[in-house]
């Protein structure tokens, strides 16, 4: 059936741990090396699973990779050992299947195997070098939705991955190892997430090479980039504003003191859940930095992140501060290019992370996040912080109102979304058709923050804000009761006592926010 040429050119193995180091090695890096590897430690987990329930591995060779190719004619290409510039693409399968069968399968037109290529997990490129094997790889995720108490990964897209002349369509998240010359954590962190904003935000996808030149022309300590040994968080923010984005800083809210007398500062769990919550909708990952265990010392590392889990909401029990539906995020999923894509991180308590990094090491020592940056399009010029500020006054005085008509707390969502996005949702929602179309037919701006506010799991308003506008001025651009009894009794409520509740809006527009919630119940 095969020539030699073909053989050579295409492998089948079924698939288990060992053929999967012997799939991932090359002339430079031995199966046994690779099976001491962190992410082959976590391949095997992850296609093993039995969301994956890996069958078949697939080795192509003499695959030309175009983000190797950059990075080959930067730097390989000079060094006086002949690298070669062609790679190996390895893919999995959850079916099982002979060489002749796949064969077959290949040969036949595509409507008639369309079956067949249901069962495709994705690849990894194997690159041609020392150790830092693994470059472009694109991965089935396990499942996902956009539903509550589902996986839910926001910071994927659809790829279309051609195989022997058939074109599979795969939604996932490009991930790739570190290399530790062209490219450290951080610009990977970089590359994946900009594989995503290259597609909905025209942004410039580029090789990781070119991200660590956009950096700056020097490392943070005046050495040159080539060996690269990391971006600081300047040389992070440099590279995503010369790839078309600008960058919003998170910085620590909170300091945690340890026995010896040293401190760290640390962005808590809350807050990160409010930050991913917040941001999720736009579909832009989020890039994470963080501090992990290493041996007996602690490292910077950047991960990006892509989806979490996050529960439903539920009737709560009123208390004095306010709740926030972020709160329900029980896990996120994170490209982590020191293990693998997709990397599950549960929060353990309110100061630390449980990642890879913790699981694996001999204490189990947590690991911290520092901060957090947010890439996003130019023009949303308002913050979160920004909205939590005037949502703060809103659960002052709503909370006054409801104080003695119901017996659980408010719960609070606030979201930056696409305006036809909310316009859709108030279209599905059960309005009246004249509420609704007063809110289709409003001109309103590209993209909209949105506070949402929950009693279990009702929604009763949401408050809709500019994300292009100025902070200091009037954002609000509207005002959905989805109660029509509760209008009147509200409007009288906020009519009777303004002398009392206008100054709960610590803003300096405390006015015409006020003026803007009675305008709105009419």
């Amino acid at each position: 059936m095969f020539n030699c040429k073909t053989k050579k050119q295409l492998k089948i193995r079924q698939y288990s741990e060992d053929e999967l180091s012997i799939a991932l090695s090359n002339k430079y890096t031995s199966a046994e090396v690779i099976a001491n590897k962190n992410h082959f430690i976590y391949l095997k987990d992850y296609l093993g699973s039995s969301d994956m329930n890996t069958q078949t591995i697939v080795i192509e060779e003499n695959y030309i990779s175009k983000d190797f190719l950059h990075d080959y004619a930067t730097y390989y290409s000079l060094c006086f050992e002949q690298y070669p510039k062609f790679c190996k693409r390895v893919h999995f399968f959850s079916n099982k299947f002979s060489e002749d069968e796949f064969v077959e399968i290949l040969l036949q037109k595509e409507d008639d195997c369309k079956d067949f290529w249901e069962h495709y997990l994705g690849f990894v490129v194997v690159k041609p070098i020392p150790v830092t094997v693994i470059g472009y790889t694109v991965l089935k995720t396990y499942s996902n939705s956009i539903n509550f108490n589902d996986r839910n990964f926001w910071g994927v897209r659809q790829y279309k991955v051609h195989l022997f002349g058939n074109e599979i369509e795969l939604t996932s998240l490009a991930f790739q190892e570190q290399d530790s010359v062209l490219s450290a954590c951080a610009t990977t962190a970089i590359w994946s997430m900009l594989n995503k904003a290259s597609v909905d935000f025209h942004t410039i996808m580029k090789s990781p090479s070119q991200i660590t030149k956009d950096a700056d022309n020097t490392s943070p300590d005046g050495s040159r980039l080539f060996p690269n040994k990391g971006l600081n968080l300047l040389q992070i923010c440099q590279a995503i504003l010369n790839s078309g984005l600008v960058s919003e800083i998170k910085q620590p809210d909170s300091r945690l003191n340890f026995p010896d007398g040293s401190f760290i500062n640390i962005v808590t769990n809350s807050y990160l859940k409010k930050i991913l919550n917040a941001y999720s909708p736009i579909g832009i990952p989020i890039i994470l930095i963080i501090n992990v265990p290493n041996g007996s010392n602690y490292g910077l590392h950047a991960i990006t992140i892509s989806g979490f889990k996050q529960n439903a909401p539920i009737a709560i029990s009123p208390k004095a501060e306010i709740s926030w539906l972020s709160d329900n995020i029980e896990k996120f999923y994170a490209h982590d290019d020191q293990w693998g894509p997709f990397a599950r991180i549960n929060f353990d308590a309110n100061t630390s992370l449980r990642t890879p990094w913790t699981e694996f090491h001999d204490s189990q020592n947590p690991t911290y996040v520092t901060n957090i940056v947010v890439p996003l399009y130019p023009k949303i010029r308002i913050s979160y912080e920004d909205i939590e500020y005037i949502v703060l006054g809103l659960d002052a005085i709503l909370s006054l109102f409801f104080n003695d008509k119901i017996a659980f707390d408010l719960v609070w969502d606030i979201k930056i979304n696409y305006s036809e996005v909310l316009k859709n949702n108030i279209k599905n929602s059960n309005l009246d058709d004249t509420d609704k179309i007063n809110y289709l037919t409003k001109s309103l701006p590209k993209y909209i923050w949105a506070a949402s506010c929950y009693v279990g799991e009702n929604k009763i308003f949401d408050f809709t804000f500019d994300a292009t506008d100025v902070s200091s001025g009037m954002i609000g651009k509207g005002f959905t009761c989805y109660f029509q009894d509760i209008k009147p009794l509200l409007r009288e409520f906020l009519t009777s006592n303004r002398s009392i509740l206008q100054p709960l809006f610590n803003h300096s527009s405390k006015s015409i926010y006020y003026d803007f919630l009675i305008e709105n119940l009419v």
